[in-house]
């Protein structure tokens, strides 16, 4: 009878720890048991102090971002040169929205002065409140809407565009107060937001953005433009 019992024990615990090893139980499928597969900002909200969403400093070579997200660029956005953006999509959908290491933000001699979230008088990006699994009461972006202007010393000003549509999750206010992150640290506490595109469209956001590959290929024709 003991034996039976701990037969029984066996088969009701043994399915439950493959729900948790695959996928967590309750957490629905894509979410993962494991960490490197936990949605960025969704399971592990931002802290002051801590590295971007779901990513790790220094986390641009193998082993790191690279190894959950894909890149995807968006080059010489509303025809103005050389001021591309970078979107890391992870495999749950979410995007983590940052500079391309082409932008003038990130060239040498560039000075970051002030940061602003204040879109418009009646938009403020700091200001969008999520709350649910449904991610209510987060603001809609289409591609071309701005995230923030960044201004810097020479007196130049730069808009930080979407680039996708979706929900905005968070942004960054760590580079509020440390806009350095921004240039030293772009792909991961430099991000400027977190954006969660709708299901329907998931598959289809990528469209008008450039492989990897595809980007390097741009800033070959730039050099070989420029010399």
């Amino acid at each position: 009878m003991l034996q039976l019992r701990e037969e029984k024990k066996k088969k009701k615990v043994l399915p439950y720890f493959r729900r948790v090893s695959r996928g967590g139980a309750g957490r629905g499928p894509g979410w993962g048991g494991r960490c490197r597969s936990r949605p960025p900002a969704v399971i592990a909200p931002r802290r002051r102090g801590r590295a971007g969403p779901g990513m790790a400093e220094g986390a641009a070579g193998p082993g790191g971002a690279e190894r959950y997200f894909t890149r995807w660029y968006k080059p010489d956005v509303k025809g103005r040169p050389c001021e591309d953006f970078c979107v890391l999509q992870h495999s749950n959908r979410i995007c983590v929205i940052t500079l391309a290491e082409a932008h003038p933000l990130l060239q040498s001699g560039k000075t970051i002065k002030n940061i602003n979230y204040q879109i418009s008088a009646n938009c403020s990006r700091l200001q969008n409140k999520v709350s649910g699994k449904s991610k209510r009461g987060a603001q809609f972006l289409t591609e071309l809407a701005p995230l923030c202007r960044i201004s810097s010393s020479d007196g130049e000003e730069y808009t930080i565009y979407s680039c996708i549509r979706g929900r905005l999750i968070e942004v960054n206010e760590n580079i509020l107060s440390n806009p350095a992150l921004l240039q030293e640290k772009p792909s991961t506490e430099g991000y400027i937001a977190v954006v969660l595109p709708k299901f329907e469209e998931s598959k289809s956001i990528t469209q008008g953005l450039l492989t990897q590959k595809e980007y390097e290929e741009v800033l070959l024709k730039r050099r070989s433009s420029a010399s």
